[in-house]
């Protein structure tokens, strides 16, 4: 993806049918966008490589999978769509358990209709919900440096140190689409994952 087509996010501009597709779009985009590097944890690699021995024992074939693995087994490259589909599963998953069984859609359309307050438990829930799943993926996970300064001022983090500020700006990078995409001022979003943060 060229930084052009990055930059105008034109994928926030289609209709999703279902808002989880674009959970997918945004993620894969921003982990490809920002990530340089990133070592993924070992219950991650472990679930991989389950699913694609499965997946090879009920095709009985090899598959062209776009994962990458070293001499000890663990994954060197994915395809950032492997990951954007497995954050887009865990995303819906865990909001449809949280918002007690309602669907993903009727969820973000009583967000969209609804109060301040609900926008503010649906950015907080995200967010948790994200770095969360960020968590069980990534072991580490580095950006350029030049970025990492340019989203801690967009992000009003220029003081935060601690060694997840990486992880929480990847969180902020695709909660922020999905913000803009509902209508969700960035402004909010920022004021309210600020006080989860410092707290």
């Amino acid at each position: 993806m060229s930084e052009m087509d990055y930059n105008n996010k034109s994928y926030l501009k289609r209709a999703y049918k279902d808002f989880s597709e674009l959970v997918y779009v945004v993620a894969t985009k921003e982990l490809e966008y920002f990530i340089t590097k990133g070592e993924f944890t070992s219950s991650f690699n472990y679930r991989i490589k389950k699913m694609l021995t499965e997946i090879e024992a009920e095709k009985n074939e090899l598959l062209d999978t776009g994962v990458f693995f070293n001499t000890e087994g663990e994954i060197t490259l994915i395809d950032a769509e492997i990951l954007g589909r497995f954050i887009e599963d865990n995303y819906k998953l865990k909001m449809v358990e949280y918002y007690k069984n309602t669907s993903l859609n009727k969820i973000i359309k009583e967000v969209v209709n609804g109060s301040e307050k609900a926008k503010g438990d649906f950015i907080l829930i995200s967010y948790s919900i994200l770095y969360d799943t960020l968590n069980e993926l990534y072991k580490t996970i580095s950006c350029k440096k030049d970025s990492m300064i340019v989203y801690k001022n967009r992000y009003a983090l220029e003081d935060y140190n601690k060694e997840d500020c990486t992880m929480i700006i990847v969180v902020l990078l695709i909660l922020e689409d999905l913000c803009k995409y509902i209508g969700v001022d960035r402004h909010k979003m920022v004021k309210e994952i600020k006080a989860k943060i410092y707290k």
